[in-house]
This record gives structure tokens, C-alpha cells and sequence, in this order.
């Protein structure tokens, strides 16, 4: 490439045919050509992302776990019923032995968050009684989180009564 240039140059200094005009405006040319692509280069980044000069936000370090939730039982006395949700470690879980966990719990008596300590054969909660009168109900329960990072998976477990109770 170096060769041919040299011999472009050669020809220019040489040949009588091309005018100082035409030189200077295919020069020209090329310049702005240049300037056009340098200018293009900088405001797109030249394809690399441009470096920031602000600080960054670290980002949150949150680990998913996974729990396998057991079906809820049910014990019934009377018109009132007690209620044992039940949650084992599955994927991920039993570095969170020891950590508080947040239970997000619904239904007519024992709505709220409670909170309790996952164990290494996993965690249950026990409500109840809750009253059956007043027609069809459905009570569930879900983790929210232990130690702080969500679950990876849907932690949901339902209740609700027998089918055979008849309370007013």
C-alpha cells in the first residue's frame, strides 16, 4: 500500500494533466470525509460503551433459594379449625439454616406477617382456630423471604375446610 501511495505522489509532482485545483479539492474532500467519520466515531462510542465519571451504585447481592411446599393439614373440632402450613429446603435453601423468614399470611382470622427461624428439616407454621361458620373459606400462607432475599420460586400453600362441615 505504502508503494502505491508513493507512486501516486510521483505521478502527481510529474503529470502535467491534473491541475492544482482538482488536487486541492480531492483533498479536500477526503478531509472532510474523515472529519465526517472521526465526528460519527465519537458520538456513537465507536461501537464501546463511553466511560462514566459518575459513581456507581453497587449492585444488590440477593441469592434466590427455593422451597418445596408441603400441602397444608388440617385438623377440625367443632366449627372452629387449626391450620399447619409447612415449607422444606429445596435448591439453594440450607444456607439460610438459622435465618429468620417472613410469612405472608391470608384469610378471615389469621391474616398477617409472622415471623419465624428456617431449620435445617425446614419450617412450619401453625395457626387456628379459625372459625368455619359463614360459608366457604380459603386461608393460605407464603414466604416472603429469608434473611432478606426472595424466594425463586412460588412458596404458596392453601387451606381451606372440609367439605362435610356444617357450621352456622
Amino acid at each position: 500500500m505504502i508503494w502505491r501511495l508513493r507512486l501516486f505522489l510521483e505521478k502527481l509532482r510529474s503529470s502535467q494533466r491534473l491541475g492544482r485545483k482538482r488536487v486541492l479539492a480531492a483533498v479536500a474532500v477526503v478531509a472532510a470525509l474523515v472529519a465526517a467519520g472521526a465526528v460519527f466515531a465519537v458520538v456513537h462510542g465507536g461501537g464501546r460503551k463511553a466511560a462514566t465519571t459518575t459513581a456507581q451504585t453497587p449492585a444488590l447481592n440477593t441469592n434466590l433459594f427455593y422451597l418445596q411446599a408441603l400441602a397444608s393439614r388440617t385438623r377440625v373440632q367443632r366449627c372452629g379449625m387449626y391450620i399447619h402450613f409447612a415449607w422444606k429446603p429445596n435448591y439453594h435453601a440450607v444456607q439460610y439454616i438459622g435465618a429468620p423468614a417472613l410469612i405472608l399470611v391470608s384469610g378471615t382470622g389469621i391474616a398477617g406477617t409472622y415471623k419465624k427461624t428456617f431449620k435445617a428439616s425446614g419450617m412450619s407454621l401453625d395457626v387456628g382456630p379459625v372459625k368455619l361458620g359463614g360459608g366457604y373459606k380459603v386461608w393460605s400462607a407464603k414466604v416472603l423471604s429469608l434473611d432478606g432475599d426472595p424466594p425463586g420460586n412460588d412458596t404458596t400453600v392453601s387451606a381451606a375446610p372440609p367439605t362435610t362441615t356444617k357450621c352456622p
